[in-house]
């Protein structure tokens, strides 16, 4: 997916959606992470324009990179060149793993809430996908054939489904998208889950060519199958 640059992430769209309170930015910045919109290596703008963009007081804004920090997730460097740079935070497996077994339910249901959700918004985009949402899709899949890590695979991930979802046409579909898909990687993430890229880019191809063809059915179907087969990864990652 080429080399990334140093410049730091840009918070703009922060600013439409403005958080409060430091456990909040806190959340807002993990939720990115999990995203994979903020990647290892990616340096947050400097202190005073990212409280900007969050619209939070600086202090606000200071409490909720300590707790990043705290966990990992962040390292802080002082002076001129220094900031704070996303880690790929290698926090206890074990530790990770107890939590993921504590929440099987929640993730259990996630995925069948995910497969009710995204199998109904395939069919849709089937419906109503134009040649741009065509190519956001497209786009999404060659990222994910040149991924070499994890972070890649991850966002080329989150990419096809959001493009999916936003194929739809329904806005909410868009939002319990996303919103699940935080829910559900975050925490397996940090156990280190291991993303299976060709399996997953091989039913991505296989829904994108029914939503190219407008069968819905297809789609349904596609989906559903592929929701099927990461349910069951969990399950092996969640198995002693």
């Amino acid at each position: 997916m080429g080399e990334r640059d140093d410049a730091p992430h840009d918070f703009s769209r922060a600013a439409l959606q403005p958080v409060s309170g430091y456990q909040a930015v806190a959340g807002y910045l993990r939720r990115e992470m999990a995203l994979g919109r903020i990647r290892p290596g990616d340096r947050l703008p400097p202190e005073r324009r990212l409280a900007e963009q969050l619209g939070v007081s600086r202090e606000t804004l200071r409490q909720a990179l300590r707790i990043l920090e705290g966990s990992g997730q962040i390292a802080i460097t002082r002076g001129a060149s220094g900031g704070a740079i996303v880690q790929d935070a290698a926090l206890d497996p074990r530790l990770i793993r107890e939590e993921v077994r504590q929440r099987s339910t929640e993730i259990g249901d996630l995925t069948e809430f995910r497969e009710i959700v995204e199998s109904g918004g395939a069919a849709l985009a089937a419906a109503r996908r134009t040649a741009a949402h065509l190519d956001v899709m497209a786009r999404a899949q060659r990222d994910l054939a040149a991924a070499e890590t994890k972070a890649e695979s991850r966002i080329a991930d989150t990419d096809f489904h959001l493009a999916l979802a936003e194929a739809s046409g329904n806005s909410f579909v868009r939002e319990a998208v996303e919103e699940a898909r935080v829910r559900m990687f975050e925490p397996v993430d940090l156990m280190s889950f291991d993303f299976v890229k060709e399996s997953s880019w091989h039913a991505h191809e296989e829904i994108l060519e029914a939503v190219r063809r407008g069968d819905a059915a297809a789609a349904d179907a596609a989906m559903r199958a592929h929701l099927r087969t990461t349910r069951e990864e969990f399950t092996r990652v969640v198995e002693p």
